[in-house]
């Protein structure tokens, strides 16, 4: 036999009524409590909505400064400024020359020229292309190790948790304690032992030599000088930004590696896999949102600031060796903006600073389309 409960007024709720229930929708019997919480409903949605508004009006403003604030160096080098070389923030007098090189005199004296300031932004956008580019070289190789490792052999060993700590606690250090790490431990140790040793291994191997000496222009020649190997140029810097990005790409590329299915793997190793074989058709499974891992990557690599600006020296001029100084658009930012003076070379450092966040912008985009794509069990992989 079935027996049934039985509501009681106790059971009601506050507000109930016979005639509020047998109302019609939208009538003045609705109770106090549906109309609350269509009132809390919609107070949530507006402000949800609002919220949204102010992060987007929030871009739009930054953008829309930067934009206003360099205006006097985009309307007069326009997208030359791109590629450009010339760096130079005070008027130069220098001898005057020929087509050939020799100087022009007069009288036995030189005849001078004066160079007006000129801006161009090509040698830091190389410094941060060379820079992140050399920084995913290293650490894009470990940290697909480290993620497989944490998906594939630390849940076994039952230290994945302690390790995913240290990966993330690794993600919250300071940049500016990496920065002080770098210039007084890393800087010296390349400059002392790293950098000599590279030198004469490299050295002899046809097609090294450049790495270690520059050519420079003296009196109309050419002239080849080694490169002093200071420990506080491209190579460090990069190498320090490699020990940034690592937890990044780590941590994303141990998410999309976890939401690759168990029967992949299961299935690769019933066909006679090995193990290593399977991580190689894991990788593959979730290539769409490791790409996206690795280019998260890059944007913070793009956009360090403190930590780089420590090591990689301030030279503004292109280098393709990289044992020598040089500078990257958020260095050059951290160097010269507090005493730059109103007029032009403000104004080209705030078009450094747009392109920069351009950069940042569209590799942040991509990045969250490819990674969210990587992880969906209906995406594209």
């Amino acid at each position: 036999m079935t027996t049934h409960a039985v509501a009681t007024p106790a059971d009601r709720p506050k507000g109930w009524s016979r005639e509020a229930m047998s109302a019609p929708p939208g009538s003045g019997g609705q109770t106090g409590v549906a109309r609350s919480a269509h009132l809390g409903d919609a107070a949530l949605g507006w402000a949800c909505r609002l919220s949204a508004a102010i992060v987007f009006l929030m871009l739009i403003s930054l953008i829309a400064v930067l934009v206003h604030s360099a205006w006097p160096a985009i309307r007069q080098f326009g997208f030359g400024f791109l590629v450009s070389t010339e760096w130079r923030v005070n008027e130069l007098e220098r001898p005057m020359r020929d087509a050939t090189g020799q100087v022009v005199l007069i009288d036995g004296e030189p005849v001078m020229e004066t160079l007006a300031p000129a801006f161009g932004a090509l040698p830091v956008i190389w410094g941060t292309a060379v820079s992140s580019v050399i920084a995913l070289v290293i650490a894009v190789p470990i940290s697909l190790s480290a993620a497989i490792f944490l998906v594939r052999v630390a849940p076994k060993l039952r230290i994945a948790g302690a390790a995913s700590f240290l990966i993330e606690f690794l993600a919250a250090v300071p940049s500016l304690a990496f920065g002080i790490w770098a210039l007084f431990v890393l800087a010296p140790l390349f400059q002392k032992y790293v950098g000599p040793f590279l030198q004469r291994v490299l050295e002899p191997i046809p097609g090294f030599r450049w790495m270690f000496y520059e050519t420079v222009t003296v009196a109309g020649r050419n002239i080849e000088r080694p490169i002093p190997l200071t420990g506080r140029d491209l190579f460090t810097g990069s190498l320090i930004l490699a020990i940034m990005i690592l937890p990044i790409i780590t941590s994303v590329s141990r998410d999309v590696l976890k939401s690759v299915p168990r029967t992949q793997i299961e299935g690769t190793l019933a066909l006679g896999a090995t193990w290593w074989q399977s991580c190689v058709a894991m990788l593959r499974y979730g290539r769409s949102g490791l790409l996206g891992a690795i280019m998260l990557g890059l944007a913070r690599a793009a956009g360090e600031t403190m930590a780089v600006t420590m090591v990689i020296g301030n030279n503004s001029q292109i280098s393709p060796s990289p044992f020598a100084p040089a500078q990257t658009m958020a260095s050059v930012l951290a160097n010269e903006f507090a005493e730059a003076s109103e007029g032009l070379h403000r104004a080209a450092l705030l078009y450094v600073a747009l392109i920069l966040l351009t950069m940042s912008l569209v590799f942040n985009v991509v990045a969250r389309r490819l990674v969210v794509g990587g992880i969906s069990p209906t995406g594209s992989h």
